[in-house]
């Protein structure tokens, strides 16, 4: 048997470990899971720190991959820490100022400008230069739509050499402006007939993407279907919280309407600054190009 052979049947043993205390997944997407955490770790540079954002739509399974990499990192030596830019999302009374002063939009979790951006950064640094004493990782609560209470938040325990962090819209820079001034779909047609909100996410986005870039050393996307695809893996995480907010299909297209011109933006201009692409099938499948599986 081969050292490679070898390699690739103790990161099944890691991997699957880990998805049978974690996750219901199924026997092809443990498979196909284990494969990609075993390509993506042999890309990571061995002799150096590295930050590594992982963006894709919601649903599209960040967290799981982000969760899965970090454990197999941990397991074969390699101290990892993983954030989520939705754990940075803005409280509920936070958004509601924010709704006042800029849009009524703004009140709903999703888009640039709904996150404590100075945070994350804040923090991306302080695990970056190895002060781990400064860091409380938040906890964003999506079954009471708030932050949770600090004392539910998360410390590092160790100096991280890999630093990753998920999230739905980090990598891409914003669309141009022009294209801002047509909406996308009914909730920009009738809530954002003038364009205000979109100019204020485009600008927190810029912002966004102009922070980001300068700490992300990698920057991998997930590729979904299509946008249908989305709203369904929408609907089912929704349906495995303990207390949903989203009663129905529908409530989840409604949802996630402000998510839909990034994520679609995202989809087609993903060749042009994502490092590495992995594609996704609406099971959860995930698959590496055929130059990163071996």
């Amino acid at each position: 048997m081969t050292g490679e052979r070898v390699q690739e049947l103790s990161s099944a043993l890691i991997v699957d470990s880990w998805l049978t205390e974690n996750t219901s997944f199924s026997g092809a997407n443990k498979r196909s899971l284990t494969k990609t955490v075993h390509g993506l770790a042999k890309r990571i540079p061995a002799d150096q720190k590295t930050t590594i954002g992982i963006s894709g739509a919601p649903g599209s399974g960040k967290s799981t991959l982000a969760r899965a990499l970090v454990h197999y990192l941990e397991q074969t030596g390699t101290p990892a820490c993983r954030l989520s830019l939705d754990d940075y999302y803005l409280g509920r009374a936070e958004r509601a100022q924010l709704a006042q002063k800029q849009h009524p939009l703004f009140r709903r979790r999703g888009v640039p400008g709904t996150h404590e951006l100075k945070r994350l950064l804040s923090d991306i640094d302080a695990l970056r230069a190895g002060d781990i004493g400064k860091v409380h990782l938040p906890v964003f609560d999506k079954s009471t739509d708030d932050r949770a209470p600090e004392f539910n938040w998360r410390s590092v325990p160790a100096v991280p050499k890999v630093v990753l962090l998920e999230g739905w819209c980090i990598g891409a820079p914003p669309e141009k402006p022009n294209r801002l001034e047509r909406p996308i779909n009914a909730m920009e047609q009738e809530h954002d007939s003038n364009a205000a909100w979109r100019l204020e996410v485009f600008r927190a986005w810029n912002e966004m993407h102009r922070s980001l870039r300068e700490r992300l050393d990698l920057l991998w996307y997930i590729r979904a279907p299509d946008w249908d695809c989305v709203v369904g893996w929408r609907w089912q995480q929704e349906q495995e919280l303990e207390n949903p907010k989203l009663r129905s299909r529908q409530d989840v297209r409604e949802f996630l309407a402000s998510f839909e011109r990034i994520v679609r933006h995202m989809q087609q201009s993903f060749p042009e600054w994502a490092d590495l692409s992995i594609d996704t099938d609406r099971q959860h499948n995930f698959s590496l190009p055929d130059q990163y599986r071996n």
